[in-house]
């Protein structure tokens, strides 16, 4: 297991390049790694995550299913059109699974690493949040899932910058993949309802407290489920979400409702604005359903959004000289929290030994 600890172990210790003035070394060191990070996971051999066998038999299956049918969607495989379409071009081209792999891992990272560096004024320190709460479930065993939702994160930003085309067509590619991307929008839906920073602080709480009256089997006794999420009820395929990642949601909604005057001196009020109500809506799923692991994707695809809050917050306190070394010292103390986490995740339950032969 010891090259995943490399992995995590190697993107903090990078972190430093966030202190690095110049902007031609940070963008060279940054290439290099994201590209090592692509091709960590793009040259994997089958097996070493949980879901490599289940793509190696859709791939199967979509090389042996006629381009009308898939173009259609006359399929009984649940998974999407845009994913299977791949697979079946990439069939027809010769390809095996691993190409797919590769592909799909390309395509991920140029739009993950891009979004982070262009966005990010840390764009080190929000690498190691990547790689440690979503680089291994996502690109390793959710690969379609990783794609839609850096997609999400793009479209995310879009909405803010109101380019409503870009936006309407990055939900409908992502959505090709994985259906999860479609929370992003129900995000501008709840923006447009109200704006109020109190509501979305305690929205999660109230999720915590929703939690106890069991809303999965409420909704599918009445019948609220799509069937795909109706047949993991049935097969008692449950799982757990998490605590952390909402508590630490909570604490940067705490500091963007705290220095938010500060923030929207440095950023765009809609960016402000949007991401605080994506980790709500975010941390309220997951609470609200804690005990029912598959819904736990829309809360890890609005998650991301933690990727640029933190270090939006931890701008705005190191500009002021009075604040600069203790905004410092914070980031750093909660950096070796996000590596002590990182390195927990690494786990024989998500990955195997690492393999490329």
């Amino acid at each position: 297991m010891a090259p995943y600890y490399l992995i995590v172990l190697t993107t903090f210790l990078l972190s430093v390049f966030d202190l690095v003035k110049s902007n031609v070394i940070r963008l060279l060191v940054y290439v290099v790694y994201c590209t090592v990070l692509i091709l960590f996971v793009g040259l994997r051999t089958v097996g070493v995550d949980n879901d490599s066998v289940n793509y190696e038999e859709a791939f199967n299956l979509a090389g042996g299913m006629s381009w009308p049918d898939l173009i259609t969607g006359n399929y009984e495989e649940t998974m999407e059109r845009g994913y299977l379409l791949l697979n079946k071009a990439v069939y027809a081209l010769g390809g095996g699974i691993r190409t797919v792999f590769l592909l799909m891992a390309v395509v991920t990272g140029l739009v993950n690493y891009t979004l982070i560096y262009r966005k990010s004024p840390f764009p080190f320190a929000s690498l190691l949040l990547y790689v440690c709460f979503f680089y291994f479930y996502r690109d390793f065993t959710q690969i379609r899932f990783a794609l839609s939702a850096g997609l999400g994160l793009w479209a995310l930003f879009l909405l803010t910058e109101r380019d409503y085309i870009k936006f309407a067509l990055l939900v409908l590619i992502g959505a090709s993949f994985h259906s999860a991307i479609l929370v992003v929008p129900f995000i501008g839906l709840v923006y447009m309802l109200t704006k109020n920073y109190w509501f979305y602080f305690i929205l999660p709480l109230i999720g915590a407290v929703g939690a106890f009256f069991d809303p999965v089997m409420f909704l599918f006794s009445l019948g609220g489920l799509p069937p795909t999420l109706a047949q993991y009820v049935e097969l008692e395929e449950f799982g757990r979400g998490g605590y952390v990642i909402s508590i630490i949601a909570q604490v940067f909604m705490t500091g963007m409702l705290i220095f938010k005057s500060r923030l929207l001196k440095c950023y765009p009020k809609k960016v402000v604005d949007y991401l605080f109500v994506a980790l709500s809506i975010a941390s309220f799923i997951n609470l609200l359903f804690i005990s029912f692991a598959i819904m736990q994707r829309l809360a890890l695809l609005l998650f991301g959004a933690i990727l640029f809050s933190m270090p939006y917050v931890s701008k705005v306190l190191e500009t002021r000289k009075s604040d600069r070394f203790l905004a410092l010292f914070l980031r750093f103390v909660f950096m070796l929290y996000i590596l002590y986490y990182g390195l927990k995740m690494v786990s024989p339950s998500l990955m195997q030994p690492y393999s490329i032969m």
